[in-house]
């Protein structure tokens, strides 16, 4: 019996060992955000764990973050009821119910009135935070006649408070075929900075909402909605003149504090250069936008961006999308402050391909598309070689 108990003692702690790791053990969550009441997808929800790590769903609503058990994930989306789920319990689907109420208080001033006071607010806050900088994962693909012909990943850091400002290349992979050898690649980065003020709010060098004669240039009306948790103000902007550039979208602010929420829309008489052997042509573009903002760091900055172009040429149909996501302060900080005339591959490819780095950091789950484009180019191993056909 002496002998029997000695070699249980082991036998248990082993046990208790294999227990208490399998407990810890981190899961890789994976699942999709979508509309409790139609089904639909949810995407660039905000997906949190403990106000530290964070993602944004996909464009088809789908995300994915490493958890502990413990962790408790909190998924957001405006317009909707905030939820909190375990880590352990989080389904293949988490589905969000609308605020089916409505609001106590209802919009009592004109629309110049909240216009003014959410210039203010941005205004003093620009002044404060506006030299702020953070880093941000963007990622984009360009398809010509439905194929695919651009997909490329980077870190970027940046100016985040209000708009994004000042890029600055960390590190990226790029992979491109031969017959897309357009501005798409090099410059549509530039898409992502969406600037909803001009930056110091008065002088309205660019036609867009929060600029000091925005009654100028724009029609204003004001709606009140509400997700549950806070009151908020929509404010739509219709240009005056269609005819010039412009855009026409919707500002979702916060109806106590006046901090933007969201900032949605299109352009109007837009355009892009594309060249096609060798000739540069300018030819207009449909462009449409979306831009989430946050208040993690005390300060209204950007989180989220995502945008469309599409435009023809030659015959041919080109659709760009992009997406820009703050990361924080994750990875390193560079130096040199991006152009709109610097070629973005060159810059890339000076930086070396890390295929590791690049498998440890998806941040932002891809789409089954993206997915399809990146196994095709990892296994032929093309990334960062420009201009190879396939």
């Amino acid at each position: 019996m002496k002998h029997t108990v000695r070699l249980l003692w082991p036998l248990i702690l082993m046990g208790l060992m294999l227990h208490v790791g399998v407990a810890s053990a981190q899961l890789h969550v994976i699942s999709k955000v979508v509309s409790k009441k139609t089904g639909e997808a949810l995407p660039l929800a905000s997906v949190y764990i403990d106000g530290e790590k964070n993602t944004i769903s996909n464009m088809e609503g789908e995300f994915s973050i490493d958890a502990n058990p413990s962790d408790v994930l909190r998924i957001s989306y405006l317009g909707y009821k905030t939820v909190r789920i375990p880590a352990s319990n989080v389904g293949r689907k988490v589905a969000l119910e609308t605020e089916e109420g409505t609001l106590d208080e209802v919009v009592v001033h004109s629309s110049e009135y909240y216009v003014d006071k959410v210039r203010s607010k941005q205004r003093s806050e620009f002044r404060k935070w506006r030299w702020e900088r953070y880093q941000f994962f963007y990622r984009q693909t360009t398809f010509t006649d439905n194929k695919c012909t651009t997909f490329l990943e980077t870190f970027f850091t940046g100016l985040s408070a209000i708009q994004v400002r000042d890029l600055i290349l960390l590190t990226g992979r790029y992979w491109t075929v031969a017959s897309s050898l357009t501005v798409n690649p090099l410059n549509y980065y530039t898409f992502a900075q969406v600037p909803v003020a001009d930056t110091n709010f008065e002088l309205g060098e660019q036609l867009v909402p929060l600029i000091g004669f925005y009654k100028r240039y724009y029609q204003v009306d004001c709606r009140a909605m509400t997700d549950g948790e806070r009151n908020i103000y929509v404010l739509h902007f219709v240009p005056r003149d269609m005819e010039q550039w412009s855009v026409e979208g919707d500002l979702y602010v916060d109806a106590e504090t006046f901090q933007l929420l969201r900032y949605k829309g299109f352009g109007h008489k837009d355009n892009v250069k594309n060249i096609i052997r060798g000739q540069q042509h300018v030819v207009p573009a449909d462009y449409s936008f979306e831009v989430n903002y946050m208040q993690e760091n005390g300060f209204t900055e950007v989180q989220s961006v995502h945008f469309d172009v599409y435009f023809e040429d030659f015959g041919k149909k080109y659709h760009t999308s992009g997406l820009l996501f703050n990361v924080g302060e994750r990875f390193s900080q560079g130096k040199k402050k991006l152009g709109f005339s610097d070629n973005l591959l060159r810059e890339i490819s000076q930086k070396g391909y890390d295929p590791q780095f690049w498998r440890d950091n998806e941040i932002v789950k891809r789409t089954p598309v993206e997915e399809e484009v990146i196994e095709l180019v990892e296994s032929d191993n093309l990334f960062g070689v420009f201009g190879n056909q396939k």
